[in-house]
């Protein structure tokens, strides 16, 4: 039988972070697809089939946040990763609420992305989120 990469949805609005993180994911195992925008990803076959979602705040149309609260409004439970550019007093009750099992701020090592995907992945859904400020 042949063993299934952990298929990783990320959504980030910046191309170059896009192809970064697309690279880095696909190095270390993981099958990642690319989204630049809530809508593309909410549009998309397949959109609730993912191992794993990994989230920029910033994106265009609604917020990662926003979009997360959204999905889990609709009952999935898959879990997430956020990627922030700075930390905010309402981002970690949000996230938490929100069911992120992690929340990254930028800059972030690329073994920090890798250790929260292992982690969300293993334990299915985290209770609440936790914080990562720079490099690790």
């Amino acid at each position: 039988m042949a063993e299934t990469r952990p298929q990783i949805c990320v959504l980030e609005d910046d191309a170059a972070v896009r192809d970064s993180l697309r690279w880095m994911l696909e190095r270390n195992g993981f099958s990642p697809r690319i989204f630049s925008s809530p809508n593309e990803f909410l549009l998309s076959p397949g959109f609730d089939r993912y191992d794993c979602l990994v989230i920029d705040l910033g994106l265009p149309g609604m917020s990662g946040l926003e979009l997360l609260e959204l999905l889990r409004a609709r009952g999935d439970a898959t879990p997430a990763v956020l990627i922030a550019a700075a930390a905010s007093p309402q981002l970690e009750p949000r996230s938490r609420k929100a069911g992120a099992s992690e929340v990254l701020l930028k800059p972030f090592a690329p073994r920090a992305l890798l250790e929260s995907l292992e982690k969300a992945i293993g334990a299915g859904s985290a209770e609440a989120a936790t914080y990562v400020t720079g490099p690790k």
